[in-house]
């Protein structure tokens, strides 16, 4: 007489069988109810892979816009097989969507569009970011006479560099010209923010965006000023993060013994 599957085995096949229509599931412990259990199981597989594709159509509008709809399904459908969702929250689903874009054969043609689909993603981090109490005024003049310290970010803050004019594009797949898309020579360092509930986008200066990008990570204004002036050394730091501070994306100053390394915001 032959085992019955544990219940984990019987999660793990179906969890296979939702991803996968060659693998049949656990059809023998599915309880047809008047539908053949594999018709039961297909319907649970169609409904996943809707929802999925539906939620990454969201979160890439300018990528489904730069490829179209036939194109963008059959990644996505190719993502969601090699990037189980491991959440019921879709909104964390398709975090790897720009690095999977970067392996598709088809999609070379448009080397820009991994990073178009890492700017959406980042939107999308700066949309869902926790709100904070920006710095005073006058504690952000103090902290700029300490150069040892660290300056922290609003957490909706989030940078890309690429070597795309990435904005352009994102801006250009939104709302056609009739003119056409004209692309700078060279890639653009792209900051993001929330501002009124939604996100606002620059692309900023080399310096400026080396700066903001190395204080993201942890580092303090001394080092950021480094960075920056390495590409110019005529860099206002005080004048860069001035801009910061006006719009309330400096929420917090730290001492250099407090500090710990993190991430960079991209």
């Amino acid at each position: 007489m032959p085992t019955a599957p544990s219940l984990l085995e019987c999660q793990r096949r179906f969890m296979a069988a939702l991803y996968s229509p060659d693998a049949c599931g656990p059809v023998e412990a599915i309880a047809g109810n008047g539908l053949e259990p594999a018709a039961r199981l297909r319907i649970y597989r169609h409904s996943c892979e809707g929802n999925q594709i539906s939620a990454l159509r969201t979160s890439y509008p300018a990528v489904l816009a730069l490829v179209g709809s036939a194109f963008f399904d059959q990644c996505a459908r190719g993502y969601r097989r090699e990037h189980a969702s491991h959440s019921g929250n879709l909104q964390v689903f398709g975090g790897r969507f720009g690095d999977y874009l970067a392996t598709v054969p088809q999609a070379r043609e448009l080397p820009y569009l991994p990073d178009v689909a890492r700017l959406e993603w980042l939107r999308q981090r700066a949309v869902l970011a926790a709100d904070a109490e920006a710095l005073p005024s006058a504690a952000f003049e103090r902290a700029l006479a300490v150069q040892d310290r660290t300056l922290t970010l609003h957490p909706s803050v989030q940078c890309l560099a690429s070597a795309y004019a990435v904005l352009t594009i994102f801006r250009y797949a939104m709302a056609p010209g009739e003119e056409g898309l004209q692309l700078p020579d060279t890639g653009e360092n792209v900051l993001l923010w929330r501002e009124d509930g939604e996100v606002a986008m620059a692309a900023l200066d080399a310096a400026s965006f080396a700066c903001i990008e190395a204080l993201a990570r942890g580092a303090t204004l001394v080092r950021s000023n480094t960075a920056a002036r390495a590409i110019d050394p005529a860099f206002d730091q005080p004048a860069c993060l001035g801009t910061l501070a006006q719009r309330g994306l400096i929420v917090g100053s730290v001492p250099n013994d407090n500090l710990r390394e993190s991430v960079s915001c991209r």
